[in-house]
């Protein structure tokens, strides 16, 4: 049965250079790219996109550091799908590993590229810069698809 499910490679993934080297992962574990976005990223799209983690978080200063991270700044989108029993949403973010790479499994992409951690980042009131977002569950796949292939 084929799956899919939305990543979105970050500003750092493209600053750092590693958006070639990381869909190769994707693609050696074979997953199959159904389409593919670069975007620019404006301050609506990104409020958006981040709607609910910012209700989470609470912080004052975490509207702020996604703009400063985000805005302006390009970064790639896709639709990852595989032919497998298996949940993709869930396989991908295990590829991905823990959203603060320190304690993200030595073996996944955070944990072999990452070079941030939650700590520092809160420390310093920034963005945690962990490579990847990875949709975690159909609902988030079908909303944030529809908001960033859809985005002009």
């Amino acid at each position: 049965m084929k799956q899919s499910t939305f990543i979105m490679f970050k500003p750092d993934t493209i600053e750092r250079n590693l958006t070639s080297e990381l869909l190769a992962i994707f693609l050696d574990h074979g997953y199959k790219v159904v389409r593919s976005k670069e975007v620019l990223v404006d301050e609506k799209l990104i409020l958006k996109h981040y709607e609910d983690v910012i209700k989470v978080v609470n912080a004052d200063y975490f509207k702020n550091a996604i703009l400063k991270v985000f805005v302006g700044k390009k970064v790639w989108v896709y639709e990852l799908s595989k032919d497998t029993d298996q949940d993709v949403i869930h396989q991908v973010r295990e590829l991905v590993g823990a959203t603060d790479p320190l304690l993200a499994d030595p073996e996944s992409i955070r944990g072999r590229y990452g070079n941030d951690s939650k700590a520092v980042a809160m420390r310093e009131k920034r963005m945690l810069m962990n490579l990847i977002h990875a949709s975690d569950s159909k609902e988030s796949v079908e909303k944030e698809m529809k908001l960033w292939f859809e985005h002009k």
